[in-house]
């Protein structure tokens, strides 16, 4: 028995047409499919390597609650970036919120940047030093 890898992450949406303005428009993630369920509906995007993003639309309908940095819990997502300045720019030049501009970490021995999505998502794109 043994664990093959991520095979998709879930996000809940508030507006499913500015997050997959977002998605597909400012990240170039290509749509898949949309399954309508009972009272929501599932948007599929392909990632990079692999593996699905799930875009949650619950059609207006789900709540908004702000959470703390260091909450139990999920903190972010990372993706491995070919150049992670150059996606800094892109995102600045699209009015994407940056958490944490491009940084070298190198106790961590990456360069990174943390971003929000339109619902505060954070995402980190990062490539190693």
């Amino acid at each position: 028995m043994k664990i093959k890898g991520i095979e998709h992450i879930a996000i809940n949406v508030k507006d499913i047409g500015r997050s997959l303005a977002f998605y597909g428009g400012v990240l170039g993630l290509d749509v898949l499919e949309t399954v309508e369920m009972d009272g929501f509906a599932i948007t599929y995007l392909a990632m990079p390597g692999g593996g699905r993003l799930e875009l949650f639309d619950y059609y207006g309908e789900n709540k908004t609650v702000p959470a703390e940095e260091s909450r139990v819990g999920y903190r972010h997502i990372a993706m491995e970036v070919d150049d992670v300045d150059a996606f800094g720019e892109r995102l600045s030049e699209k009015g994407v919120p940056i958490v944490l501009a491009p940084t070298d970490l190198p106790r961590l021995g990456a360069r990174v940047l943390l971003f929000t999505d339109p619902d505060g998502v954070v995402w980190e794109l990062c490539r190693p030093l």
